[in-house]
């Protein structure tokens, strides 16, 4: 009898850990995965992606996602970084600004398009991995008053950390998401 216990919590504790190892991030993909196997796993959620020339798979079209409490999408650009071994170890997702344009016509130039997608995007991953550990104070500046800005805020899920990332000089905006090193 104790020795069917001992063997079910070997069992849980394997399963468990197994688990944990295989940790999924953005759209369902495991850190570590072939180039292979991640352009299969997109391409059966009809997620369409190609091959740059610095070996990164890249997404052909944008992805819209639509936030919480909105009528609009946001359109992101997909890009899959590779390991030198060739496992998945990171996905950055950029703000398309010529499809913010012409979704979001009314808002105005660039830095106010950033000044939307960056306080939806926050709001989001704050909804979803809980306060942020960090948080440069250049986020919560007023954006018509620092056109240097950097933001950088960053989230930590188990085995992953969040990023979001966005610059006013040269208006870019971007959610890093990487793989963390499991012997740290």
């Amino acid at each position: 009898m104790v020795s069917k216990k001992i063997t079910r919590s070997f069992v849980l504790v394997f399963a468990l850990a197994t688990a944990a190892s295989a940790q999924t991030t953005w759209k369902n993909l495991h850190f570590g995965d072939t180039r292979e196997a991640v352009r299969s796993a997109l391409a059966a959620q009809n997620f369409a992606v190609e091959t740059s020339q610095e070996g990164a798979l890249q997404s052909v079209s944008d992805y819209d996602i639509l936030l919480p409490g909105m009528r609009n999408t946001l359109p992101l650009r997909a890009d899959f970084h590779f390991t030198d071994a060739g496992g998945l170890m990171d996905i950055t997702l950029s703000l398309d600004f010529s499809a913010m344009r012409r979704i979001y016509p009314s808002l105005g130039g660039d830095e106010r398009l950033l000044a939307f997608a960056a306080d939806k995007f926050n709001r989001a991953l704050t909804d979803k991995y809980g306060v942020p550990l960090f948080k440069r104070p250049e986020c919560d500046a007023d954006l018509a008053k620092t056109p240097n800005a950097v933001c950088t805020i960053n989230w930590r899920d188990p085995a992953q950390s969040i990023e979001l990332d966005w610059l006013i000089r040269t208006p870019h905006l971007f959610i890093r998401y990487q793989m963390i090193s499991p012997d740290l």
